[in-house]
């Protein structure tokens, strides 16, 4: 049984735990997985249905500590097999990723050189915002001694964000010197 990349992440995160989809939301908000994944708050309700229709979850209606009834979903252990499937897939074979700039730049003769070397400057400023607060959030991951695999998620990103920075620079240096546009 193949599973779409949201789901992977969803199914990890109820493997952690059982957990309802409140919590579940709020664990996707705290590690900014939505910069990673392509999970929307929207999508949440109905994947955790979509996985428990295809017998990967389970649910049991609980009362809260307030008396409330909360849907807690488990992984089951035909979930647990394909989560781990999936993973090693995941973890053996690049792929592809979807950056809207690459729209920009398919696109930017529509602009005029001076317009198209300031917004790209102002791309490569939000890129070492991004770069600061990764390593922010890589010395906060390690200074609360969080696993292993989660500081690599905010090193890998600092990695990419920094050879993005190298193109930039390259790109506007090339643009700032090319004849013609």
């Amino acid at each position: 049984m193949t599973i779409s990349s949201k789901e992977v992440a969803l199914l990890g995160l109820v493997n952690e735990k059982p957990k309802h989809a409140y919590e579940i939301e709020n664990d996707i908000k705290e590690r900014d997985m939505r910069y990673w994944t392509e999970i929307s708050m929207s999508s949440v309700y109905k994947l955790l249905n979509k996985l428990e229709r295809n017998r990967l979850l389970e649910s049991e209606i609980k009362l809260s500590e307030n008396n409330v009834s909360q849907k807690i979903y488990s992984i089951t252990s035909q979930g647990v097999q394909v989560l781990k499937e999936e993973i090693r897939e995941l973890v053996s074979s690049w792929q592809p990723s979807k950056y809207p700039v690459d729209i920009a730049l398919s696109n930017l003769k529509l602009l005029n050189k001076t317009d198209a070397i300031e917004g790209l400057n102002e791309y490569s400023r939000s890129l070492d915002e991004m770069i600061e607060c990764y390593k922010k959030l890589e010395t906060k991951l390690q200074d609360y001694d969080c696993d292993f695999s989660y500081i690599q998620l905010a090193t890998r990103r600092i990695c990419l964000l920094k050879a993005e920075k190298e193109w930039i620079i390259n790109f506007i240096t090339k643009l700032q010197e090319a004849d013609e546009w």
